[in-house]
C-alpha cells in the first residue's frame, strides 16, 4: 500500500539529528498490521520506505550533475540498474511525475499514526509492480557482497 501524510524519522545530516518528516511512503510490513483491530504482540510499528517525488530527485541532482549525467542517471533509474532505488510511475494527483523508493531509507513509524486519520491511503501497486518492488528489495538487501571483509584470511572460501 502507498500512503500519504506518513510521519517518520529522517536524519538532518547537517546537524546530525533525526527530525520528524511527513510525506508519502510504501508500507513494507503486511497491510493487516496497519489495521487498528489487529491487536497482536509486537505490532506497535510499521516498516515503511519513504517515497521521494521524482521532481524533487531531479531538482536536487540538477544542482550537481551535468544534463548528460542527469539523463544517464534517469535512464539507469528507469532500467532498474540502481539497486537502492525503485522508480514508481505516476499516481494520479499524488505523484504527478512518479516517485522513487530509496531503499537505504527504510525506517519505521508507530502504527497508531495510521489510526488517527492523518496518514491515508493514496493507492496500491499492481501485481507486476509488487513483484518489481519485492525483487528490488530482495536484490538490494540480500545480494552477496562483492568485496572481501576486512581481516578475512586470503584463503577463506565463502559457501554458495
Amino acid at each position: 500500500m502507498l500512503y500519504g501524510s506518513i510521519i517518520f524519522p529522517l536524519l538532518d545530516s547537517d546537524i546530525g539529528v533525526f527530525l520528524t518528516a511527513e510525506g508519502q511512503g510504501y508500507i513494507l510490513t503486511h497491510e493487516c498490521d496497519v489495521d487498528e483491530n489487529n491487536n497482536k504482540l509486537f505490532n506497535t510499528d510499521v516498516l515503511i520506505c519513504p517515497i521521494i517525488p521524482l521532481q524533487v530527485v531531479v531538482e536536487e541532482l540538477a544542482q550537481d550533475l551535468t544534463q548528460a549525467q542527469l539523463i544517464s542517471f534517469l535512464t539507469n533509474l528507469g532500467a532498474r540498474k540502481i539497486s537502492r532505488l525503485v522508480y514508481l510511475p505516476t499516481l494520479a494527483s499524488s505523484l504527478e511525475y512518479g516517485g522513487v523508493l530509496y531503499l537505504n531509507q527504510i525506517t519505521n513509524t508507530p502504527v497508531n499514526l495510521f489510526h488517527n486519520g492523518h496518514a491515508h491511503s493514496i493507492g496500491a501497486l499492481t501485481g507486476y509492480g509488487l513483484t518489481v518492488v519485492d525483487y528490488s528489495i530482495e536484490n538490494h538487501l540480500l545480494r552477496p557482497k562483492a568485496d572481501r571483509l576486512a581481516l578475512m584470511p586470503p584463503d577463506f572460501q565463502t559457501r554458495s
